[in-house]
């Protein structure tokens, strides 16, 4: 079989796979860390590097949220070298299946940016959309 046979063949047996899909849960996830994890990401976009943000420009903002992977969390690297590890992980962990908690770790939570970090974290899991 050619090699393009081969991937028209896994194409084909993908497709009805895709179809079956619930995309609400899968997007969102089973259970409340993807929605904090989505929630604080938007923040951190928004707060951080959007109009007016300052302090991170020097970083970008990856969002690793993925149910497949049991994973809710934003990830911060350098901006000109988005393969390095991160200097901040923010994570979303279940507390129970309605309760979610953050935490944050990594690089720049031992430096001058810390306190703020905290601080916005804090701020949006108690339901404010404020930036500082």
């Amino acid at each position: 079989m050619t090699r393009v046979a081969l991937s028209v063949t896994a194409l084909l047996l993908t497709l009805p796979l895709a179809g079956c899909l619930d995309t609400q849960t899968y997007e969102r996830g089973p259970g409340p860390k993807y929605g904090l994890a989505n929630l604080v990401s938007d923040q951190i976009r928004k707060c951080w590097f959007g109009a007016g943000g300052s302090g991170f420009s020097d970083y970008a903002a990856e969002s690793d949220v993925n149910p497949v992977f049991n994973r809710a969390r934003i990830l911060l690297v350098p901006k000109n070298d988005l393969e390095a590890k991160p200097l901040l992980i923010v994570e979303a962990t279940d507390k129970n299946k309605t309760q979610a908690t953050i935490s944050a770790y990594g690089p720049l939570m031992q430096g001058a940016q810390a306190a703020r970090i905290n601080a916005d974290l804090k701020r949006w899991t108690s339901g404010s959309q404020a930036c500082s």
